[in-house]
């Protein structure tokens, strides 16, 4: 029997798989981390050029960056890739709170230049590093503040697993399918129904495709399967009619896979509701890989 609570990296055996929320504060925690490293090897130092001067430059700052070390490049290039990693993702959450956005967006520019330290009219935003460290807290305190007042991060605290074709191929009998002990919800979404279709003429899967098909039509007497039915146990089963929007999710996800629709399609519902958390089970380890770096759960099929 499969314990949820004890999924693959990056989780630990004592916590289960992150909500959106979740994946929020670690990354949150890793910029605040890297950035901490990063102002390390930071200073600041005053320079008025309007002092003594026939003209004024009108908005300088007279506290400026000092010209990083080159030691602090893979400092720079850490922060770099946890605010990436993070403006993705709140991309894609916000894209239905215009409003919460655009805070996410002023606070993302002051991320940026708080990594970049470029040498502009705006220098550095306080006189010295620990003032600009308490500075970069607030910062990410007023961050992780607006994505908890989302409409999505306000939800029911569902446990969904998203399954592979891979996964229902290997493991076809779904009614022995077992997870923790709690209510978990069996995700089937368009792209490995429509995968099911085309295996069930490939001979060497036909008869697995098959079988699981025929069980998915049984549910069809059980309720109205978009809403859920049940399958056995504490686990149910919910169809997903359509597709992700493949313009709306990571940019490293591309229409053209059908590994990278599936995991668009999980993402979507974790994003959907912040409070869910999504484990994706899959045979195949390229597609569990791509589940890990878009911050979803994973788990072998031959674990349930």
């Amino acid at each position: 029997m499969a314990d949820l609570r004890a999924v693959s990296d990056p989780f630990d055996d004592e916590v289960l798989p992150p909500s959106g929320l979740d994946r929020f504060d670690q990354l949150l925690d890793q910029l605040r981390e890297a950035l901490d490293e990063l102002f390390d090897l930071s200073g600041t130092h005053y320079n008025d050029i309007n002092r003594n001067s026939d003209f004024v430059v009108i908005g300088w700052n007279p506290w400026r960056w000092n010209p990083l070390p080159v030691k602090a490049a893979p400092k720079v290039g850490a922060a770099r890739d946890a605010f990436h990693k993070l403006k993705e993702l709140a991309t894609t959450a916000t894209r239905n709170a215009p409003d919460r956005a655009k805070e996410l967006e002023k606070l993302e520019t002051d991320f940026d230049a708080l990594i970049e330290q470029p040498d502009t009219w705006t220098g550095a935003p306080k006189a010295d590093v620990e003032q600009i460290r308490s500075y970069a807290d607030e910062r990410i305190k007023t961050y992780r503040e607006v994505i908890r007042q989302l409409p999505t991060a306000r939800g029911s605290g569902e446990k969904l697993l998203v399954a592979d074709t891979s996964a229902l191929l290997d493991y076809p009998n779904l009614q022995e399918w077992r997870l923790d002990g709690s209510p978990w919800t069996l995700i089937l979404l368009p792209q490995v129904l429509s995968e099911l279709d085309e295996r069930k003429r490939d001979q060497r899967t036909r008869d697995a495709a098959q079988r699981v098909i025929n069980q998915v039509e049984d549910f069809d007497r059980r309720g109205d399967t978009f809403v859920g039915v049940p399958l056995a146990g504490n686990l149910s089963v919910r169809e997903v009619p359509m597709s992700p929007n493949m313009n709306e999710t990571l940019p490293w996800l591309r229409a053209e896979v059908p590994d990278d629709m599936i995991i668009a399609g999980a993402l979507e519902l974790a994003l959907r509701d912040l409070t869910t958390r999504v484990v994706v089970t899959a045979s195949d380890r390229n597609i569990r890989n791509k589940a890990r770096l878009a911050g979803l759960g994973i788990v072998r099929p031959s674990d349930l």
